[in-house]
């Protein structure tokens, strides 16, 4: 009796194995890519739009490429002549050392604004990825229900995954049926609560 036990318990648990091989073998493996749906949708392109049309202002606003030119032309000018100079030599030409002297003034003036610029428009990537990222989730999970996935993993943090099928056209799709464009994106934020400070949603001050 106790070999015949035995012998079931193994049948048992072969057949246990088999069956467990069998449904991972079935699992359906699904992948987004964030950055092509964030690149292809109407709301994701909107919102590069939006930071491009932002980052040229803010040039034009700042008189970024004014100075630029201005910096690259009085640097061609003065090149020959200070090219072949020792510091000793620059020096001793006080015109000169006070034109070098100005031409680093607005080279750093440059330099500071475009870095306020810069960190600027990193803030507001930021919160609108933010956003995206919040209505990016249910488009995700309506697709995955759609074609019956049971598992959806991000493409760009994956580095393998056999057999797995792409559904970010999918989601795609799913994206510019449900928020189309960068007004319904703001519209689908969740509202704080009543009397509550409104908070931007890169978590800013």
């Amino acid at each position: 009796m106790k070999l015949r036990n035995l012998a079931l318990a193994a049948a048992f648990t072969a057949g246990f194995a088999n069956m467990a091989g069998v449904a991972v073998a079935q699992t359906k493996v699904y992948v987004v890519n964030e950055e092509l749906v964030r690149r292809e949708s109407k709301v994701g392109k909107e919102i590069n739009s939006t930071l491009v049309t932002n980052a040229n202002a803010g040039a034009d606003q700042l008189g970024l490429k004014a100075l630029k030119t201005e910096i690259d032309t009085e640097a061609q000018r003065l090149k020959p002549q200070t090219e072949s100079l020792t510091p000793e030599a620059l020096n001793g030409n006080a015109t000169l050392k006070a034109q070098v002297e100005a031409l680093g003034k607005k080279q750093a003036e440059y330099y500071q604004k475009s870095n306020a610029l810069n960190n600027g428009l990193e803030r507001a990537d930021n919160g609108l990825s933010q956003m995206f990222f919040i209505v990016l989730g249910p488009a995700v999970d309506a697709v995955a229900k759609d074609v019956g996935a049971d598992v959806v993993i991000a493409a760009n943090s994956t580095w393998y995954v056999k057999d797995a099928i792409d559904i970010s056209t999918k989601v795609v799709a799913r994206l510019d049926a449900t928020v189309p464009t960068l007004k319904a994106l703001q519209d689908a934020m969740p509202k704080p609560p009543a009397g509550a400070a409104p908070k931007p949603p890169g978590g800013g001050r």
